[in-house]
């Protein structure tokens, strides 16, 4: 009878702990961002590795959180940045995030601060001049997955 007892709680220990290991592997969240730029980004100026900001405008569950991360990409009327942090109502989480839209600063879509109509290439703004910028203020589009 001892031997069942041990083997009964050493069989739910594992189960418990199996329980614990898949919970924590859960499959990523998808989750559409609407964004305001806390930074202005410019390609004559940025660098990759420079930090970058932004206020989360929706989802409205996440309203008013902060986003951090860096410029990957600023060359040649390129530019590529995405967020990695999310602050939001006391929790800090990771995050992964894609540009999929643009409104310059003054409200215009598909546009950068410097007056150019712009498209979106696989996450990175492209504009046909030499170079591109969007100023704090601008509200940004993304695709994120959150744990």
């Amino acid at each position: 009878m001892r031997s069942y007892c041990r083997f009964a709680v050493a069989l739910l220990f594992a189960m418990a702990l199996a329980g614990i290991a898949v919970l924590s592997h859960a499959a990523p969240t998808s989750v559409a961002f609407l964004v305001k730029l806390a930074d202005t980004l410019d390609t004559r100026i940025s660098r990759p590795g420079d930090k970058v900001r932004a206020v989360v405008i929706s989802p409205v569950s996440l309203r008013g959180g902060r986003l951090e991360g860096t410029v990957e990409e600023a060359r040649s009327g390129r530019l590529r940045f995405s967020f990695h942090t999310l602050h939001h109502a006391g929790k800090t989480s990771r995050v992964r995030t894609q540009i999929t839209g643009v409104f310059n600063s003054k409200g215009h879509v598909s546009r950068d601060d410097l007056g150019q109509v712009v498209r979106i290439e696989e996450g990175t703004i492209v504009a046909p001049g030499e170079a591109t910028a969007i100023h704090e203020g601008a509200e940004i589009r993304l695709a994120g997955e959150l744990p």
